[in-house]
């Protein structure tokens, strides 16, 4: 018996599925984020509301619920709600987008010939195995990088490697969390920025492979900044102060020596905003910026940390991930002859 949820929250639990009923909610909810019909901050339907209208056990949603915060794709607030979360998990999920659109097109070719969503099911995962037993598993490859200042390095990584990256919380790691540690010690590779190298190295096991790709600013920023007089102020502002020393560590290591740079942190500019008029330029980081333009006068003084990947460690990336994978590979073929 297929069981409609309320039209505002488009998901059908089917009883004689061959897969769980919190399977089945667990992965449509994963679906309605991967394809946009649920996005950061909004919100879901209470445990009992969605309970009451799948005509499932109270106890079965909590369960979901549970299961997809702790896995980091929704978020609960205490006296408001459940919402999705604004994470890297969420983020990972969008890009299984393109999957969910083959699946749609597969189960479109079912149904012309007779076959139920479950038949369906069931046939792709006997192909699923099938396929599976010939082939080497993918690389386990996982990000590590703070959390507030990951996403667009974690991003260019992707883009530039063109597999599945799975992103790892530094501070996770630091506080030794379980299932954190877990996903780094069965990586094949880890990758992280080369100003975290030394702390995720030590965090590994001494037998795996740690490779850090270095950031560097960007080559039309580093001609603004250059074309400012000798010992003029430049404001450096991230969320972090640290992160702002990050910053300057990596425009003076670009060769930049003639500017007088001063790091901030975003509460420090918060407590004192006026120190923005005495700087020749403001520098900031994408998550400040709109932040900071409304307190500079002369908006055309901020310039955005823009940076670009160490070609040179890219390429050392691809090559092992080629060569890993390739020594995975006649692995699966002397076991599967």
């Amino acid at each position: 018996m297929v069981i409609p949820a309320p039209v505002w929250f488009p998901i059908i639990v089917d009883t004689s599925a061959p897969i769980t009923i919190n399977a089945q909610i667990v992965e449509q909810i994963k679906l309605l984020i991967a394809i946009g019909e649920l996005q950061p901050s909004n919100a879901l339907p209470t445990v009992t509301q969605l309970a009451k209208h799948l005509g499932v056990n109270h106890n079965t949603i909590a369960a979901v619920y549970n299961y997809l915060i702790e896995s980091g794709y929704l978020i609960a607030q205490r006296g408001k709600g459940t919402f999705v979360a604004n994470s890297q998990a969420v983020e990972n999920l969008v890009t299984y987008k393109q999957l969910y659109n083959l699946l749609g097109q597969a189960f479109n070719a079912a149904t012309i010939i007779g076959l139920s969503p479950s038949e369906f099911g069931g046939a792709a995962y006997a192909q699923a195995v099938m396929v599976n037993r010939h082939q080497p598993a993918a690389l386990k490859l996982v990000f590590v990088e703070c959390l507030q200042h990951s996403a667009d390095v974690y991003k260019a990584i992707q883009t530039e490697i063109k597999k599945h990256l799975l992103f790892l919380e530094l501070e996770d790691l630091k506080a030794k969390q379980p299932k954190a540690l877990k996903e780094l010690l069965a990586a094949d590779i880890v990758i992280t920025t080369v100003q975290h190298l030394w702390e995720v190295t030590q965090i590994a096991e001494s037998e795996q492979e740690v490779i850090g790709v270095d950031i560097k600013p960007d080559l039309q920023l580093l001609t603004q900044i250059s074309s400012l007089p000798r010992n003029a102020l430049i404001l450096l502002i991230c969320q972090e102060e640290s992160r702002s020393e990050d910053m300057k560590n990596m425009l003076q290591k670009a060769g930049v020596s003639h500017i007088n740079f001063q790091p901030l942190g975003l509460e420090q500019l918060q407590q004192n905003p006026q120190v923005l008029e005495q700087a020749e330029a403001v520098c900031v980081s994408k998550e400040v910026e709109d932040y900071v333009r409304q307190y500079s006068s002369l908006l055309s003084r901020v310039m955005v940390f823009n940076f670009s990947l160490n070609e040179t460690n890219v390429s050392v990336l691809k090559a092992r991930l080629s060569a890993i994978q390739l020594a995975k590979s006649h692995l699966s073929i002397a076991a599967h002859p």
